[in-house]
């Protein structure tokens, strides 16, 4: 990569906008359920982006049906998706085209407390602490300010890279995986912008993750006078939650975790209703099948209409396992070549954690997804990142944009 020494000092300068730059975002809450938060923070988006002259497009994306804790089907909606290309004048030319995108909802909704950014001093390295401070809204700035870098260091007369942001991966990405089914097939390459592991090693697979939904049904009655004509749909939900919970241990890797249990109302009603939901991880499509049987196996067991108990199993595996295959190998030895351009040792790590790496690569889009920024404890409210980790990612995004232009064909 040529210019290394006015990259490194570019960079440099603008390492203390970076940082406010986390700050600005976060401080703008963006929970997957808050409407008016991912408007407010789409907006600063376009605006965030504006300086980079690329015309945006907003992108509606379709409701989608959850199952309240009542067991009724609900229609929800989410906000839009937005995109850039870069260049914004689309041509016949051939192009090689790489995507890169990250989502800009959080799991900090507006009853949260945790609302605002601070930096920390940490045995005397530098932290910004804030709500989607690493996951993600530091990749976003990751993301940007890579885009700006290769716009005004490389030549991209052959190369079109397009930037593609999200509201509903904390979700699952219910809404907008039919965006990725629609435009999957126009790019080579995905880069994704999840934070790295917290010893900073970057994710060379995932495993498979999805929900099921359990709704048991059983009888009301006056816990009094007519506790006997009950049927406890609340005892009967326990039962499944123990045999669910069994099936920890019983093969490698593959986890069952029973974290939402909601049934009853007054105490004097035996309750008839429970509605329980499960987490589940797989490594592989093989897990994934067993794992499927077992839970279906369990369902037929429980599901006993001839003693007053109804059980349904819904949902399933909604990100298939991203698997370290062949064409990942490749492109992690490209990573690490251009980590060696940039003076980083680039490390791997497999993830229990998902992405929407895994939905494009179940899609045939070849990606890696752990080019943002470095850091820990996403998810809670004492997320944090490593300030100088948003510099650094822009240069090795930088270098493996290079490289990728190089080792990819049109």
């Amino acid at each position: 990569m040529e210019n290394r020494e006015k990259i490194t000092d570019w960079l440099s300068i603008n390492a203390a906008q970076m940082a406010s730059d986390v700050e600005r975002l976060c401080n703008i809450s963006s929970g997957s359920d808050d409407l008016d938060g991912l408007g407010r923070m789409e907006q600063a988006l376009v605006e965030y982006m504006e300086p980079l002259g690329a015309a945006c497009q907003r992108i509606p994306l379709p409701s989608f049906e959850v199952m309240d804790d009542f067991g009724n089907a609900k229609t929800r909606s989410t906000g839009r998706a937005i995109r850039w290309d870069f260049p914004s004048e689309r041509d016949s030319s051939p192009k090689k085209r790489l995507l890169l995108s990250i989502h800009f909802d959080t799991v900090y909704g507006p009853e949260s407390a945790f609302q605002q950014c601070e930096r920390l001093v940490v045995d005397g390295e530098q932290r910004i602490r804030g709500p989607g401070v690493i996951d993600a809204k530091g990749g976003i700035v990751i993301l940007k300010w890579t885009v700006q870098a290769a716009l005004r260091f490389l030549d991209l007369t052959d190369t079109c890279l397009s930037v593609v942001l999200t509201p509903d991966e904390e979700i699952g990405s219910p809404a907008s995986f039919s965006l990725w089914e629609k435009i999957a097939q126009e790019f080579q390459f995905a880069m994704l912008y999840e934070p790295t592991m917290a010893d900073g090693s970057m994710v060379s697979h995932r495993k498979g993750t999805g929900t099921y939904v359990a709704l048991v049904r059983g009888r009301s009655a006056h816990s009094g006078r007519n506790f006997s004509a009950g049927r406890n749909a609340i005892v009967h939900a326990s039962k499944l939650a123990l045999m669910l919970d069994a099936l920890n241990g019983m093969r490698d890797g593959v986890t069952v975790n029973v974290g939402r249990v909601r049934g009853g109302d007054a105490v004097n009603v035996v309750p008839e209703l429970c509605v329980l939901r499960t987490n589940v991880r797989v490594n592989d499509a093989e897990d994934e099948a067993w794992l499927r049987g077992q839970i279906e196996g369990i369902q037929k067991e429980l599901d006993q209409s001839e003693l007053g108990f109804r059980v349904e199993m819904l949902g399933g595996v909604h990100s298939s396992p991203k698997l370290l295959d062949e064409t990942t190998r490749r492109w992690m030895s490209v990573v690490e070549r251009a980590g060696l351009q940039v003076g980083q040792e680039i490390r791997w790590k497999g993830s229990g954690g998902a992405s929407d790496g895994n939905k494009l690569a179940q899609l045939g889009l070849p990606n890696l997804d752990t080019f943002g920024p470095e850091g820990d404890l996403l998810h809670s409210d004492q997320e944090w990142i490593r300030q100088a980790s948003l510099p650094k990612k822009v240069r090795l995004g930088l270098a493996f944009i290079d490289e990728w232009r190089s080792n990819v064909e049109k």
